[in-house]
């Protein structure tokens, strides 16, 4: 039985809320639309780059879409490490655990989830990276996690750790146990509503789970 580890990118490992909003508004200023504030911003991430940019926009034209998407591309791509940074406890964490099999699952863009988790140096803790644009599917979709099983080809005992409903589905869907974090994109709340089979206020409170102790 292999005992997984799933973790969420943004609002779960890093903070990267600051980063997100300055090249979002970047784009939306630069192409001629209205800037909006750090919080709605915020609200909006979780299902990927492109469809962040379309809801900030609210109904834009595909031509509308394209251009702000590129220019906010540009821009994240240079600055996604000016503010980001991990959320306390992370680096303990996945050193205490590092002998398990972990996997990044995130709608986050590959490029940029490689080059910040290269950065913030836990790229090597990870076995798998499923990124927004590995896979023709994203989360909350579970068939992200197929090159993740077919690799460990067994039975999974796996967790999935997210701070939003995108995560909790996504796990519920695959059968997966759930844990939501309260300090990331969405509040405790809002996380409450989608029923985890966990929820914690810091990552390290991850390893006190019942989850460890039984398969």
């Amino acid at each position: 039985m292999h005992r997984l580890l799933i973790f969420d990118l943004d609002g779960t490992l890093i903070d990267s809320k600051k980063d997100i909003a300055v090249s979002l508004n970047h784009a939306l200023q630069a192409e001629g639309f209205p800037t909006l504030s750090d919080q709605v911003i915020q609200d909006l991430v979780g299902r990927g780059a492109r469809r962040l940019v379309k809801e900030a926009i609210g109904n834009p034209t595909d031509e509308q879409l394209g251009k702000v998407f590129l220019t906010f591309w540009n821009h994240y791509h240079e600055h996604c490490l000016d503010h980001t940074d991990l959320y306390p406890g992370v680096r303990e964490l996945l050193e205490r655990h590092r002998d398990l099999p972990m996997a990044v699952v995130t709608n986050k863009p590959e490029l940029f989830s490689k080059k910040i988790l290269e950065a913030l140096d836990i790229n090597r803790y990870f076995r798998w990276l499923i990124a927004g644009d590995t896979l023709a599917t994203q989360k909350p979709d579970p068939k992200v996690f197929e090159p993740i099983l077919k690799d460990l080809a067994g039975p999974v005992h796996a967790i999935i750790v997210g701070d939003s409903d995108v995560d909790i589905n996504c796990g519920k869907a695959a059968g997966f146990k759930t844990c939501a974090v309260t300090y990331g994109f969405r509040t405790r709340a809002e996380l409450e509503e989608y029923e985890p089979d966990f929820m914690i206020d810091r990552l390290e409170e991850l390893s006190e789970l019942s989850f460890f102790q039984a398969a």
